[in-house]
């Protein structure tokens, strides 16, 4: 991960992971983050919280009770300490990071992440620490507007049309020339950005891409603010555009709502493209801006696709039964009869310690009582059964191949699901590709051992994050079952519940009733 952080940080999170070994942690935590930030008195993290007023002795005070003196006592030992490095970070170290990283996006997608960044983490997790510097006297968005300002300062700033004059070029006639171009590609990114938020923001309903979509549209404004308008406006000469009378001939229609989505990412990327090319004529720093907000806009299609393709999926799926490790084929097959009158929408089988052949023969008679009864069928972990049985997809684990490994086993049209456990985890496999995530683990299970859980904190992050189809997962019964719905799930996954039920149909029914009605007393 070093390549993403400046020298300072990376000394720093070095730092962090040595004062963790010295309070006989074992794992990194925020408050080890915070005792490296300021022993890195010359970072521009402790220099913007001097300007801040505040003392860094003032700080130290927070970090006393977690044995910062001893560290302190010990600073001359740190870099004897060899084997410091490399302990692992904390569930809530992580989600520092994760915060110093989109703040840090948020910026400048270019932008290593520094120190200044690290301390925004700190100060947006939901560790302790955050409500210690809060009372410090720091502040998330007034940090961030300082951060913003040296980095303009230091990068140069976004030139104001009242700044920046017309290209000088050796032609006049090139300058309006050029000035028609750039006028007309901004208009189609512009234009293109917005008709891609309205299918993201109205169709999808998806807030997480909504709001990608309004920071791109942001950043783009920004950015074309470096063009003198006046030089454009003057410049534009739509009545005599040859190109406004010349169609394509599947462009005055669009077979559905899907298809004006693809166009428009299309238009927008080309756009872009020719921004980045011409801008380099004369601003190459600019144009470098136009490349990064290319490159967003290619990742973000492949987003909002996948969101789309996921709608057509599992969209209509609230409950996700998981089988396995019943001692008979007869035994399996009556579970699975009984879940899906009871009212599955998708079935996994899940097996440990049987051969390949036993699990493919299994998962085969999986695959006739689903299709029969036209439920999904998807094989836990295994891409190769999964596609020797005709599944309709594959769950995968952290631990288990990437979505993209799987993919060139499966083929384009198999469903893909990822189990995550934090919302970097969630972000991460909504990015490669998954069709649905596997979202917990919300309580203590009795089919999985985990070390920590998620709980509904995780299942509230979710909803709010994605419209991707996911499932709650984790100890889930017919008793704490309110709790996870109340969070915002709408749709469960469960095994033991069900499995190990005296009444499996009923169970079964159970749970599905109760998420359908709690589905229509909603407005």
């Amino acid at each position: 991960m070093w390549e993403s952080f400046t020298a300072g940080a990376q000394r720093v999170l070095q730092r962090a992971e040595q004062v963790a070994r010295l309070r006989r942690s074992e794992s990194v935590e925020p408050i080890d983050l915070l005792v490296a930030l300021i022993e890195e008195t010359e970072s521009r993290a402790a220099v913007m919280i001097t300007e801040f007023g505040i003392s860094l002795e003032q700080l130290r005070t927070v970090a006393e009770p977690l044995d910062a003196q001893a560290v302190e006592d010990e600073r001359a030992t740190w870099e004897g300490v060899e084997d410091a490095v490399g302990l692992p970070h904390s569930h809530a170290m992580r989600l520092t990071l994760t915060e110093a990283t989109l703040r840090a996006r948020s910026l400048d997608r270019s932008q290593a992440i520094g120190t200044e960044h690290l301390l925004v983490g700190l100060l947006g997790s939901n560790d302790p620490v955050a409500a210690h510097l809060i009372e410090a006297g720091l502040q998330v968005d007034v940090l961030m507007e300082r951060i913003a300002g040296v980095n303009a300062i230091e990068s140069g700033p976004i030139p104001m049309s009242e700044d920046l004059p017309a290209p000088v070029l050796a032609d006049p006639g090139e300058v309006a020339d050029l000035a028609r171009i750039l006028d007309a590609s901004a208009n189609r990114a512009r234009e293109g950005l917005r008709v891609i938020e309205d299918y993201v923001r109205f169709v999808l309903n998806d807030p997480a891409l909504t709001r990608r979509l309004k920071d791109v549209r942001h950043r783009f404004g920004e950015a074309i603010r470096g063009f003198d308008s006046d030089w454009l406006i003057t410049a534009r000469d739509t009545p005599n555009d040859v190109g406004t009378h010349i169609m394509a001939s599947d462009e005055g229609s669009r077979e559905h709502p899907r298809a004006v989505l693809t166009a428009n990412f299309k238009r927008t990327a080309e756009a872009l493209r020719t921004l980045e090319e011409y801008t380099k004529v004369f601003d190459q720093w600019l144009s470098g801006r136009f490349e990064i907000l290319r490159y967003d806009v290619y990742t973000l299609e492949k987003r909002v696709m996948a969101a789309v393709v996921a709608r057509g999926g599992l969209d209509g799926a609230r409950l996700y039964v998981l089988v396995g490790g019943l001692p008979t084929l007869g035994d399996l097959t009556w579970i699975v009869e009984e879940a899906i009158a009871g009212g599955a929408d998708v079935i996994q089988y899940r097996e440990k310690g049987l051969s390949d052949r036993v699990m493919l023969e299994r998962a085969r008679e999986v695959r006739i009582l689903t299709a029969r009864a036209g439920v999904r069928f998807i094989m836990n972990d295994r891409p190769d059964l999964a596609r020797l049985a005709s599944a309709d997809g594959v769950h995968l684990g952290q631990d288990d191949l990437s979505v993209r490994d799987v993919r060139r086993v499966v083929g384009p049209n198999m469903v893909i699901g990822v189990s995550t456990h934090e919302p970097v985890q969630c972000d991460a496999a909504i990015r490669d590709g998954a069709n649905y995530l596997g979202v917990g683990p919300v309580f203590p299970s009795q089919t999985k051992v985990f070390d920590a859980f998620a709980g509904l904190a995780y299942v509230r992050h979710v909803a709010e994050e994605t419209t991707l189809p996911w499932f709650a997962i984790g100890g889930i019964t017919e008793e704490n079952l309110d709790e996870v719905l109340d969070a915002g799930a709408t749709r469960i996954a469960v095994s033991s519940a069900v499995v190990r039920a005296d009444r499996p149909r009923r169970a079964s029914q159970a749970f599905k009733t109760r998420i359908v009605e709690r589905r229509e007393m909603e407005p």
